[in-house]
């Protein structure tokens, strides 16, 4: 009924949104360098907008995964920024084994890159 509405990413848009969330750490990081130091030129302003714009984006699109374990296991992996060694030993209490994890994180990207295509 509803299919061909709602617009599906590609391999190549799931890579990129993929990439995006393991450079969220980052960018974050550097925004809160802003936030603590202020920008003084036109320049660092316009990079702090675009950071800002970056990491509302990628958060926006995170609060977005339906499935409520899928999104505690992305938000834990890419927005706390811990190790795929981490993110296993963190939910290794829930019975899921390392192969499921990537699977949920696999299906948390998905999630991420069709919701990307909204906001893009």
């Amino acid at each position: 009924m509803m299919n061909g509405m709602f617009p599906v990413a590609t391999v190549k848009e799931i890579k990129l949104a993929k990439d995006y969330l393991k450079q969220y750490r980052d960018i974050k990081n550097k925004l809160e360098l802003f936030e603590r130091n202020p920008p003084t030129t036109d320049e660092q302003k316009k990079i702090q907008l675009s950071l800002t714009k970056f990491t509302s984006l990628i958060e926006n699109a995170v609060e977005q995964v339906v499935d409520p374990n899928v999104k505690a296991i992305v938000e834990f992996r890419f927005i706390k920024g811990n190790s795929r060694a981490a993110t296993i030993l963190r939910f290794s209490g829930w019975n899921y084994c390392d192969k499921t994890l990537d699977r949920k994180l696999e299906e948390g990207v998905v999630s991420v890159a069709n919701t990307l295509l909204y906001f893009e």
